[in-house]
């Protein structure tokens, strides 16, 4: 029961992070066929102006942030996929996998939510809520993560001990 129940954990951590993944690959493909990508979005481009004054950044290179700023949506969508490639091929090659690039992609895509959440938390509503379901979602899938990879080495399972044979004596 065991050994189903951390497959079926591996197998829904996979699926949480392929879901996130499609959730960042989206989310840059929409805001690169916007004409000023973030910047023309209610309330978050207020926010990618204010980011862009704090780092005194002129003008003229706004447009040119918010690009960069799509750049790195679609790296972390491609990080966790990759990830979960990797995970899967090192899975089926040599039946064991520590699912380390995964948990990396997974921190990566939760401060990066965290980052995102800046509009949300300024303004509220909607926004907010996008993050704070992304965090849900790298949580739980960092959780079953875990849970699906038990002991990661050999040498870290105790060992058995037999008991002493002290109460079994014939008189």
């Amino acid at each position: 029961m065991s050994r189903v129940l951390r497959f079926l954990s591996r197998l829904s951590a996979y699926l949480i992070g392929l879901l996130l993944a499609a959730v960042w690959t989206v989310g840059a493909l929409d805001t690169l066929l916007r004409p000023l990508f973030d910047v023309g979005r209610a309330q978050v481009g207020d926010i990618i102006i204010a980011v862009a004054g704090m780092v005194a950044l002129p003008s003229q290179h706004v447009l040119q942030f918010a690009h960069l700023l799509t750049g790195l949506k679609f790296m972390v969508g491609a990080l966790l996929l990759v990830a979960l490639i990797g995970a899967v091929n090192e899975k089926l090659r040599f039946g064991s996998c520590d699912d380390a690039l995964f948990d990396v992609a997974l921190f990566v895509a939760a401060v990066a939510s965290v980052i995102g959440a800046l509009p949300g938390l300024v303004h509220g509503g909607v926004l907010l809520q996008g993050a704070v379901g992304e965090l849900i979602l790298c949580v739980a899938a960092s959780g079953f993560a875990i849970y699906g990879r038990g002991y990661l080495i050999g040498e870290e399972l105790p060992r058995p001990v037999r008991p002493p044979l002290g109460y079994a004596t014939a008189r």
